[in-house]
């Protein structure tokens, strides 16, 4: 992502204390630039370029709250500065508060609607969340007022290939290495169009890997892909042993942002939840959810659930196709309920003692984040696809006792390796499947809450089961119409047309974009060594879903 000019003029230049850091600025001194800011400051300099010079300090050294706090301050005293709205954006999106970044972004080029810096952050931001078509008309307009911008023309050549068209992003890729040869994300974009060819993948990425001017991220991207290559060419340890170093790497570079003191881990929330879960009375809960039921702005309310990687996108890429269908894909809608009534045990058993306005507060609430994402609710059958969502299943039924559920189910084994294989956008819930074991241990957890508490809660659900969707699409996609109260129409089955423009946005969107393949079950037996260490774990929701334990 681009900053800016950090330097940009001010409004008053009469404070004293201000001159000597932007001049340090304007000569490209930044490491003078930020001590004298942060010296002004002291001195009781109050501009919004000393605090956005501190701001940068305090990121460089990964203190992104006292960052936040600046570029705040910056921005209360300099409300008409874009440049201080995108630095605030950028530091949101660093914190992992995406939708937020966002509103920043947009509020920069409603100052100024040719600064390509915010176009292209805003970019980034989008594509986090998810909304991959905005993104690339967010990129778009940045390559339009700055084609000089390599990274511009790289990310859609990256988005690109995620929808499978070979030809825009080879072609993007091709303009970003002329602009900027050997940029790594033209590279690995390449190489990811070339998975036909895995030796020739291969080959670019070894080459890629053993650069030493590419960044932790590349690295671990450059490693994933040249996994996916290696299995391609059916030689599994050696792609297995790609996946893990190039996870550890990401794992290596994101744990400060998620285990640092005082963070909540899935890990220490499961260590709660399952037990609360397993303590709770089902006939109070079920009282409560009965006194907070009212109906929602559109016709039918759905959540679809289950885990990563077990067929969400399949089927709500085929369901978001039919006319009185409307979706929202892996959006944190939930968050202010989850943000109060999440954070321990205390906290979510006050959730089945909340009142009508407090319930009426949180549905409010989420209405308004669904809605805000574009999504027309109206007359419409509406699905929330979130898979991490499992773990918020009493707040669903507190809050909308009338949704109904459909829980999509696959292999454990082939789950858990795939969620390993796979580059997810990182958040606290896909860092640990950068880790086989705590991947594993992830997925028991949740599995283990959502057994204990879907017969507790009385929702309305249907499970969903991957491999016989792939097998009789068709009929198991009749029944998930009908269970959600519309008809079936015959091209729902033009998913993999849907991914193709651009309109999947959750890490499986290349795979989508294929349409059905049986080739996808019972991947785990090439692997069986490898995933050893977790099969015991898994085994018994192999035996609970009914698969061949062998």
């Amino acid at each position: 992502m681009s900053r800016t000019d950090a330097t940009a003029q001010p409004r008053s230049t009469e404070d004293a204390l201000l001159q000597p850091a932007l001049q340090a600025a304007r000569a490209g001194d930044m490491a003078e630039a930020k001590r004298l800011a942060r010296r002004a400051i002291a001195g009781g300099g109050q501009h919004p370029a000393l605090f956005n010079l501190r701001a940068m300090d305090h990121e460089d050294n990964g203190r992104l709250d006292e960052a936040l706090a600046d570029l705040t301050r910056a921005s209360e005293l300099g409300p008409g500065d874009y440049s201080v709205l995108n630095a605030l954006g950028l530091c949101l999106g660093r914190l992992g508060r995406p939708e937020e970044a966002v509103g920043r972004f947009e509020a920069a080029l409603a100052l100024r609607d040719d600064f390509a810096p915010a176009w292209f952050n805003l970019g980034g931001a989008l594509e986090q969340l998810g909304e991959t078509a905005r993104a690339v008309n967010a990129y778009a307009k940045a390559a339009e007022l700055a084609p000089g911008n390599a990274l511009a023309w790289s990310n859609l050549a990256w988005l690109a290939a995620r929808r499978g068209d070979r030809a825009a992003a080879e072609s993007y890729a091709r303009r970003a290495l002329a602009l900027r040869p050997g940029l790594p994300a033209a590279i690995l974009t390449l190489a990811a169009v070339d998975e036909e060819r895995p030796l020739a993948a291969e080959a670019m990425l070894r080459g890629l890997i053993g650069r030493p001017d590419i960044g932790a991220q590349e690295q671990a991207l450059a490693l994933g892909q040249l996994g996916d290559a290696l299995d391609a060419q059916d030689r599994p340890h050696e792609a297995f042993e790609a996946y893990a170093t190039g996870n550890a790497i990401a794992r290596d570079e994101a744990r400060p942002r998620f285990e640092s003191p005082g963070r909540p881990t899935v890990q220490t929330t499961l260590a709660w939840l399952v037990p609360w879960a397993e303590a709770l009375n089902a006939g109070v809960w079920r009282a409560g959810a009965e006194v907070a039921a009212e109906p929602g702005p559109p016709a039918a309310h759905v959540f679809l659930l289950g885990f990563p990687r077990s067929g969400t996108t399949l089927i709500e890429s085929a369901l978001a196709a039919h006319p009185d269908v409307v979706s929202l894909e892996e959006r944190n809608s939930l968050t202010a309920a989850a943000r109060d009534f999440t954070s321990d045990a205390a906290a979510l058993s006050r959730l089945a003692n909340a009142g009508p306005a407090d319930l009426a507060f949180y549905r409010a609430d989420y209405w308004q984040r669904v809605m805000a994402s574009g999504v027309e609710l109206a007359g419409k059958v509406f699905i929330d696809k979130n898979p991490f969502n499992t773990l918020r299943l009493p707040l669903i039924a507190r809050l909308f006792p009338r949704a109904r559920i459909i829980f999509a189910v696959r292999d454990p084994r082939d789950v858990v390796l795939s969620c390993f294989r796979r580059r997810f956008n990182l958040n606290p819930s896909t860092y640990e499947l950068l880790d086989l074991r705590r991947a594993a241990a992830f997925y028991d957890g949740a599995m283990t809450f959502a057994e204990v508490m879907t017969p507790k809660l009385g929702l309305a659900g249907r499970r969903l089961i991957y491999e016989r969707l792939v097998a009789d699409f068709e009929g198991e996609a009749r029944a998930v119409c009908a269970f959600i109260g519309v008809e079936w129409r015959p091209d729902l089955a033009d998913f993999a047309g849907r991914a193709r423009r651009g309109d999947v946005a959750s890490a499986s969107a290349a795979q989508i974009a294929r349409g059905l393949y049986a080739d996808g079950a019972g991947q785990w037996r090439r692997y069986r060594g490898e995933l050893a260490p977790v099969l015991p774990v898994l085994a018994p929701w192999v035996r609970t879903f009914g698969y061949d334990p062998e």
